[in-house]
């Protein structure tokens, strides 16, 4: 078997996964009572989404429009914010540093 062989269908040979031994004597019995809910901490963009008004841009690198506009989608629907949208663009036109942008828009309520 060659290994510039296209046609190689076989694995490579991979390490299984080491378990430490449990010892009954670590082990302990508590009345913790279970979590409520899951806990969130600070996101890594909060505060600057916080920071901003509908209308409102970021700008940023066009490879990174994406998981930014994601980034603030998931923070509108964490907080709970009604009436706001998200719309990106890799490249925008008016820009001279080729910078794109991640915008915070407001939606009209449904009449």
């Amino acid at each position: 078997m060659h290994a510039h062989d296209p046609f190689n269908t076989t694995k490579p040979h991979t390490k299984g996964v080491r378990r430490s031994a449990i010892h009954i004597e670590d082990l302990e019995v508590a009345d913790d009572p279970p979590p409520q809910k899951r806990s969130l901490g600070p996101g890594r963009y909060d505060e600057l989404f916080a920071s901003m008004k509908p209308g409102q841009c970021i700008k940023c690198e066009p490879a990174h429009t994406g998981a930014i506009g994601n980034a603030l989608r998931h923070w509108i629907k964490h907080k709970r914010k009604k009436n706001l949208a998200v719309k990106t663009a890799s490249h925008y036109p008016a820009c001279k540093e080729n910078l794109g942008r991640v915008w915070l828009l407001s939606t009209k309520e449904p009449s």
